[in-house]
């Protein structure tokens, strides 16, 4: 019911699909998110809905880390061949992004070593750059559930 609902409410330009997120509930909820394109040139959107708003009317900060790490740990495990987990990430507000605006998200693998790899987000509003991150996604052993 909740990802219908909001599907057609966030109203994605025609390019963009339902992306269904292998991130757990957690995204479905407080999404949805869209995503276009292929490893590594593909771009995540999600439109800020009002229940994505805090008091200002603009999206809420939770929100943009929340699809900052979604994009991010997408990149990670294309990058980086397997499944991983968010083990820190810096991230810097530039801009906000008012209800009923459509953000992109894109991401860049810098550095993808043994056990960890370094990503960097941009989220972009009409072209214009709102929000950024740099952050290290963790490999793991998904069998085992644990930090390789």
């Amino acid at each position: 019911m909740y990802k219908e609902e909001y599907i057609e409410i966030a109203n994605a330009p025609e390019e963009f699909k339902i992306y269904e997120s292998r991130d757990g509930m957690f995204s479905d909820r407080i999404g949805p998110y869209f995503i276009k394109g292929r490893y590594p040139e593909v771009t995540m959107g999600i439109r800020i809905l009002d229940h994505h708003s805090n008091l200002n009317g603009v999206s809420h900060g939770g929100l943009l880390m929340a699809f900052v790490d979604t994009v991010g740990g997408y990149i990670a495990a294309k990058a980086g061949e397997g499944p991983s987990v968010t083990a820190n990430f810096n991230a810097n507000f530039m801009r906000p992004a008012p209800v009923g605006a459509w953000v992109e998200g894109t991401g860049k693998a810098l550095k993808v070593g043994r056990k960890a790899i370094f990503i960097r987000v941009e989220l972009t509003l009409k072209n214009k750059l709102i929000f950024t991150a740099e952050g290290i996604w963790q490999k793991i052993n998904k069998e085992k559930g644990i930090i390789t």
